[in-house]
């Protein structure tokens, strides 16, 4: 069997979901911007979910997020549900939604450099896609420095939601990540690397002549389009962020201490021992077969 991913509690992640077939069943428009900010609002606060930073591109998504429970997939299980069903009424599509061939996407984000270099990417994935100039131009879901640093969004209940007892409106919170107890110096760190690599990604441009699609052209795109070019379908899907050497032995070492334990572990339950211990961060066998998780 393949080992799973560790699930624990207070750990911040990037996270990512792709359309199936890269189809722009995410397109910006004002109902899609509702439907999506409205879900995650509701999700963040059932499943005590801090959110950072998020976009919503054409045909994927992205989540800065610290998952303070350790329930990561059940919430990501009840957002892409909940999502799908009202993509497809919203966009009259008869197909899957989401991408089925692969899972979505975890990357555990562990020191300070970690959570403000994927903050950032997420920020500027419509600028860095050519999409528009600047993260305040794109037209469907961004969290803008101007946003992170009001710190809120509010979001009414959308017309796609017909069933359910949920309330009428609701406050997205964006709280800094826990590593940055100060606001302040979060936003000011954060305000610096975005400004710097959007003044390379603008000279780069520059260089090459390019011009960005722009708003108008983004709305027109047809949700059941895909993009042109061609992009390996399957790849290698990383389980951490690790920008300095440093850093990544570490987080191998941890992870490989936990594969080891859970073999182990798994070998003996397989085995018959049912009051054998599974290291901290174990939840399928935690969830669905009850086994002991060593606190």
């Amino acid at each position: 069997m393949s080992l799973p991913r560790r699930v624990l509690p207070n750990t911040t992640y990037l996270v990512t979901r792709r359309c199936l077939g890269r189809r722009f069943l995410l397109r910006p428009d004002a109902a899609l911007n509702q439907l999506f900010l409205y879900c995650l609002a509701l999700g963040a606060q059932r499943y005590g979910i801090a959110v950072h930073g998020l976009c919503v591109m054409s045909n994927h998504y992205h989540l800065t997020l610290t998952d303070e429970r350790g329930v990561l997939p059940d919430f990501m299980g009840w957002l892409n549900s909940q999502l799908a069903k009202r993509i497809k009424r919203l966009r009259r599509w008869d197909e899957v939604v989401w991408e089925p061939n692969v899972h979505y996407s975890a990357v555990e984000l562990q020191g300070e450099a970690e959570v403000l270099d994927k903050v950032a990417y997420t920020l500027l994935n419509p600028v860095s896609a050519g999409l528009v100039q600047q993260p305040e131009d794109w037209p469907g879901v961004v969290s803008t420095l101007r946003t992170l640093q009001r710190g809120n969004v509010r979001v009414e209940r959308p017309k796609a939601w017909v069933k359910g007892n949920v309330p009428q409106s609701l406050t997205l919170s964006l709280a800094p990540p826990p590593r940055f107890a100060d606001q302040s110096r979060y936003l000011s760190a954060l305000r610096a690397l975005v400004g710097s690599r959007l003044k390379v990604l603008q000279e780069q441009w520059a260089r090459q002549g390019r011009r960005v699609l722009g708003r108008r052209a983004v709305r027109k795109t047809a949700v059941t389009a895909r993009p042109t070019t061609r992009k390996k379908r399957f790849g290698r899907s990383p389980t951490f962020s690790a920008l300095t050497r440093q850093a990544w032995r570490q987080a191998v070492k941890r992870l490989r201490g936990f594969r080891v334990a859970y073999r182990r572990a798994y070998e003996a339950w397989r085995s018959g021992s049912r009051d054998v211990e599974f290291p901290a961060g174990t939840w399928w066998l935690a969830r669905c077969a009850s086994v002991t998780v060593t606190t």
